[in-house]
């Protein structure tokens, strides 16, 4: 991504924030609480994120960890860049959510020396009011994405879908080589013609799947899903059932923005399913 796509990304997301804070009422968790799907059940099962969060303001540290255990992630809290370091190489964590300025070190540089070493898991900045300068040093240091304080829950839970679901993902199998060859007590003939099936309905189904999103019918995109993840349950291909699973729940709330990055995410993992049961043959 060019500076100038990451800057006016981050321009889109300040506007989004600021047209949503204008019709949010009092509460801490922004607009749309209470609507729809409780957001501690958004996350498929297996995949909540587990998230460090860095904050050296107690009341904006309570704020992200309250925000973030509401939509079912796994959080550590801590108050200063070094502990914030420490925590992540000791931990198993899937995504940093930093604050830019903290005593002993800063998140520039907590994300500069993680991507120095290595590290390619997502790293989300906060600032109260981030300048230009800002934003160019956080791109430069490794961060995702930087936004504005305060984030309100539905935009922080989108926010983690785009940035911290590949990761989560990665824990599940593609498919389970054991299920498929049970379903035909391993005859490769019999089990390569119900693969190329498989894959001619998956990619049916994902197309209708689409058909629907563009036509905003959630309860016919919601069917598409359950078809799909019937057929993946067959060989228990857990990252696509789970990604189903996670649509489903969201299809009740009619949430475009976030159905429409799971939507991308599913039809990798159909293509990555796709190449792996093709070299089966």
């Amino acid at each position: 991504m060019s500076y100038h796509q990451w800057i006016s990304m981050r321009r889109c997301i300040g506007h989004r924030l600021q047209a949503r804070a204008a019709d949010s009422a009092s509460s801490p968790y922004g607009p749309n609480e209470g609507a729809g799907t409780p957001e501690s059940d958004l996350w498929a099962e297996g995949l909540q994120p587990r998230v460090l969060v860095a904050e050296d303001n107690l009341a904006n540290l309570f704020l992200l960890n309250s925000q973030l255990l509401r939509l079912g992630c796994q959080v550590v809290g801590v108050s200063n860049g070094l502990d914030a370091l420490t925590q992540w190489q000791q931990g198993q964590f899937d995504c940093l959510l930093t604050d830019l300025s903290m005593p002993q070190l800063g998140g520039f540089d907590l994300v500069q020396q993680l991507r120095a070493a290595g590290e390619q898991r997502p790293a989300i900045g906060i600032s109260a009011d981030p300048s230009e300068r800002d934003q160019q040093r956080a791109q430069e240091a490794g961060f995702n994405i930087l936004l504005p304080k305060p984030v309100t829950l539905p935009f922080l839970h989108t926010v983690l879908l785009r940035y911290s679901l590949d990761v989560c993902m990665q824990r599940l199998p593609v498919y389970e080589a054991s299920s498929l060859s049970a379903l035909f007590d391993g005859n490769q003939d019999l089990i390569e013609k119900f693969v190329s099936k498989l894959l001619e309905s998956n990619q049916q189904d994902f197309a209708a799947a689409k058909a629907c999103f563009a036509e905003r019918d959630w309860n016919g995109l919601a069917q598409m899903l359950h078809k799909i993840k019937g057929a993946a349950r067959l060989i228990d291909a857990r990252q696509v059932v789970r990604s189903c699973e996670q649509q489903e729940k969201i299809c009740k709330t009619g949430n475009a923005e976030q159905l429409e990055i799971l939507l991308a995410d599913l039809d990798l993992r159909l293509q990555t399913l796709a190449r792996q049961l093709r070299s089966l043959s």
